[in-house]
């Protein structure tokens, strides 16, 4: 009834609802409409070919004029003849219909339901195409959430190992710029004594001739002037590359220091960030670099306003070993660094001091005073002991 579209729609969702649990059934309706689809035109190309019976036309004209209707044999004579289209419209319609019932019927089942061989057995022997294979959708909140976790957690390690990478690579960038700035420092630095030395010489064999030109009554008083000229602006040379080989000489201990820290296998780099008793980050911050007994280099950012700079008051830095008995060691004072950029800068570099200290901390002192223990407001505070986060 279904194959042929004369099922109700009750029956029809009954129909669908049994074929989702029984393969043996799901078979049989795939039979029908093979049958419907197939079977039908067959059976209808098969009639096709059959003739009309002889004198059954003189037969019908017959009966008819027996009737009283007319029919002249003209007429009778040009009846077209029966074509395969007669006989194959019924059936084709019932075939058109049992595809559409059937494939009403079917729009549930899933679509390996009639692949291959009709039946359980070959339907799960059919392998899945890789090309065609969609990724599991899970329907257990438990396992969705637990999925959902593992995709956060392992893209947070990505963004962890990123940073890391990163990070590392900055480093390692910074590094290779120090050592080329060191290098090219070095060079610049023997440039400038070369042209001291050319520099001096040429001096000296000016003053030379200005004194020969000065004993020559002779002398022309443009020529003195021209020499003189030149001999300032020699000695303007000399004195500029003087101070800028001063310069690259003050460099260089610095360039030293920090070329020694990127390398070292145990430097600590320590952000320092404290809050007031109400909880509030305090403006002043820090960064030390520390390398474990031998250096410790502390920069500290807007101790005060740059714009009011009170000369009475100074910043102390003071070591100490948490828990111990041991005293309070005094690392020194903070000297301005960059006034404009609000940098202040502490080296202190007794490896005897450092190993007796797992902490630093800074104090606004007076300037008026000799300060030899701490005692005033404490804005930094940072520990030393962690595991080297730069070996």
């Amino acid at each position: 009834m279904a194959a042929s579209g004369q099922a109700s729609e009750a029956e029809l969702a009954d129909l669908r609802a049994h074929l989702d649990t029984c393969p043996t059934c799901r078979s049989l309706a795939y039979d029908f409409t093979e049958i419907g689809a197939q079977g039908l035109s067959a059976l209808a190309a098969e009639r096709q070919k059959r003739q009309i019976p002889s004198g059954m036309t003189a037969r019908f004209v017959a009966r008819a004029r027996s009737e009283g209707i007319e029919i002249s044999r003209k007429t009778g004579s040009k009846m077209p003849k029966r074509n395969g289209f007669a006989v194959f419209a019924p059936i084709g319609a019932a075939a058109a219909v049992a595809l559409i019932v059937s494939s009403f019927i079917f729009s549930r089942p899933k679509p390996s339901l009639f692949a291959g061989n009709r039946g359980p057995a070959s339907q799960a022997s059919v392998p899945a195409s890789p090309t065609n294979a969609q990724p599991a959708q899970v329907s257990d909140p438990r396992l969705r959430e637990q999925l959902a976790s593992a995709r956060a957690e392992l893209s947070s390690l990505d963004a962890k190992i990123k940073a890391q990478t990163g990070e590392v690579a900055s480093v390692s960038k910074d590094k290779d710029a120090l050592n080329s700035r060191l290098a090219e420092a070095e060079q610049e630095n023997a440039l400038f004594r070369s042209d001291r030395t050319k520099q001096e010489a040429r001096i000296a064999q000016l003053e030379a001739e200005l004194e020969k030109s000065g004993s020559e009554k002779n002398a022309s008083d443009v020529a003195l002037a021209l020499k003189d000229i030149e001999l300032q602006q020699l000695r303007k040379q000399v004195a500029d590359q003087t101070e800028a080989l001063g310069q690259q000489q003050e460099f260089a201990p610095k360039a030293g220091d920090v070329r020694e820290l990127v390398v070292a296998r145990n430097l600590h780099i320590i952000d320092v960030h404290d809050r007031d008793g109400d909880g509030k980050t305090q403006r002043a911050f820090g960064r030390i670099f520390y390398t474990e007994g031998k250096t410790l280099i502390f920069y500290a950012y807007d101790l005060a306003d740059p714009r009011k700079v009170d000369a009475k008051v100074s910043f102390h830095v003071w070591g100490e070993h948490l828990g111990a008995e041991k005293p309070i060691r005094s690392l020194g004072v903070f000297h301005n660094d960059d006034v404009s950029d609000g940098r202040w800068v502490l080296t202190f570099d007794d490896p005897h001091v450092l190993a007796q200290i797992d902490s630093v901390f800074v104090t606004v002192e007076s300037s008026r005073k000799t300060i030899k223990e701490p005692g005033g407001r404490k804005i930094l505070f940072a520990f030393l002991g962690d595991k080297p986060n730069h070996p």
